[in-house]
């Protein structure tokens, strides 16, 4: 199905709405000198809904009026002004754009989505930029007056993007700060560089984040292995060490032998995060070799960490391998439960690829509930594609009618409602789940029925 979105009539509605609140705004309050308003808060869902952001809008008056140890973080929080708003469009006219914004993104693949998302973004900064001259130009506002795109996942690169670079370095000094750093980081000879940010782990002050340390650190591959063995002997930056370790991945003997005495070194978070990294790396053997002498909660988190989400951190990820999940299970039956809770749905499991997939759906039939657990959910990614999807959709349709366990046919349920309206079509399916003698199955086939409005035509 196309939908035809009116790109044009929603930026102008939009770019209005931001004016007319500006303007408001300046009425409410005659003789307060107001410098920003912000889009904000740009709520959505990969492959879902898209929301408008809220407009946020304050005045150096209402600043002030802060504490003055606050005002500086308040500058730019729009969610703490008063000015606030999730209502800033005529009535009605919101929930009808994000309707069609959403059915739009999702009336495609997974990556239209994206390329629709990519494409309102590059709206909204037009909107920003537009509001602002038009404000200027009717006289409405003062000169340094900005209109700023904020989103967390995109906030430099957004408001970059609105603001010219003097305008940044004079409302956003962190931003040309951390440029200026990372600059400087570059230009160092690579070993220099590693020792230089591994210095910075751990440290929240100054214009490198943590994230952007440890990317950085990622990024340098093996060079970066002496200096993060170095720190596997520290109290306080071993975990960071042994997880950078397993992130960068295709380790050499110098970090196994070091990951290896660490185990025995370490104790609480840091030895977890040691076991976590030998367990990524593919030497969860080590760990188990020690199994007798370690903490339960040690191993469990070892033996879970291929199948969680922080497998996604790695350069390149190990393939996904039933086998020693299989293994464990049948040889430490009595971990079964520490492990079912560790591995338990809603804990954040690993993103599979194209070429993982023959791997979950051997898992579909394995006979430890953990693993068709962890299979049924990993299947349920429409962003493998429809060549996937016509080979997946109807093994999930098998496992809502045949599994055994009730929770994964519930999740088996949740997992066809992920391919959203490539999976529409097997709505009978979900119907006769909805009389499945379990009660959350039930619920949850009836929540499908009514999130993909399965009576509507395709």
């Amino acid at each position: 199905m196309t939908v035809n979105l009116d790109w044009a009539e929603f930026e102008r509605t939009l770019r209005e709405g931001v004016v007319q609140s500006v303007v408001s705004a300046m009425n409410d309050h005659p003789g307060e000198r107001f410098y920003a308003a912000v889009l904000d808060h740009i709520y959505r869902e990969e492959d879902g809904p898209i929301a408008l952001p809220l407009v946020g809008i304050n005045s150096v008056e209402a600043l002030v009026r802060e504490p003055a140890e606050h005002q500086a973080d308040l500058r730019w929080s729009a969610p703490d002004w008063d000015l606030y708003h999730d209502d800033w469009l005529p009535e009605g006219m919101a929930g009808r754009w994000e309707k069609a914004l959403t059915t739009e993104a999702c009336s495609g693949t997974t990556r239209h989505w994206q390329k629709t998302f990519d494409r309102y973004l590059t709206m909204l900064v037009r909107v920003c930029r537009q509001a602002r001259t038009t404000l200027r130009r009717n006289g409405n506002t003062h000169p340094d007056f900005v209109v700023v795109l904020l989103d967390d996942e995109y906030r430099g690169t957004l408001i970059r993007r609105v603001l010219s670079t003097g305008e940044v370095r004079r409302h956003f000094p962190e931003l040309d700060e951390r440029s200026v750093a990372l600059a400087d980081v570059a230009a160092l000879p690579p070993a220099e560089r590693a020792a230089y940010l591994a210095s910075l782990l751990g440290t929240f002050d100054g214009p490198l984040d943590p994230d952007t340390v440890e990317s950085a650190l990622r990024d340098l591959g093996p060079t970066g292995f002496p200096v993060l063995i170095s720190l596997l002997g520290t109290s306080d930056r071993a975990w960071q060490a042994a997880k950078l370790l397993a992130d960068i991945g295709s380790p050499d003997d110098g970090v196994i032998q070091a990951l290896r005495a660490a185990l025995g070194q370490t104790d609480g978070a840091n030895q977890e995060w040691v076991a976590v990294a030998l367990s990524r790396v593919g030497r969860l053997d080590i760990v188990l070799d020690q199994v007798e002498r370690l903490p339960a909660d040690v191993v469990v988190s070892a033996v879970a960490a291929p199948y969680t989400s922080f497998r996604d951190d790695a350069v390149t990820p190990l393939m996904l391998d039933y086998q020693p999940l299989t293994g464990f299970i049948e040889r430490w039956p009595e971990y079964v439960p520490a492990l079912g809770r560790r591995l338990a749905p809603g804990q954040g499991y690993c993103d599979i690829a194209a070429d993982e997939v023959d791997a979950a759906v051997a898992g579909l039939t394995s006979p430890h509930v953990i693993v068709r657990q962890h299979a049924v959910q990993v299947l349920g990614q429409r962003r493998l594609g429809r060549h996937v999807g016509r080979r997946v959709l109807p093994l999930l349709c098998q496992t809502i009618r045949l599994d055994q366990d009730a929770s994964v046919r519930r999740l088996a349920v949740l997992s066809l409602l992920w391919w959203r309206r490539d999976s529409r079509h097997l709505a009978d399916v979900v119907r006769e789940a909805s009389e499945d003698p379990a009660a959350e199955v039930r619920e949850v086939a009836a929540y499908w029925l009514r999130e993909q409005r399965a009576d509507e035509p395709i």
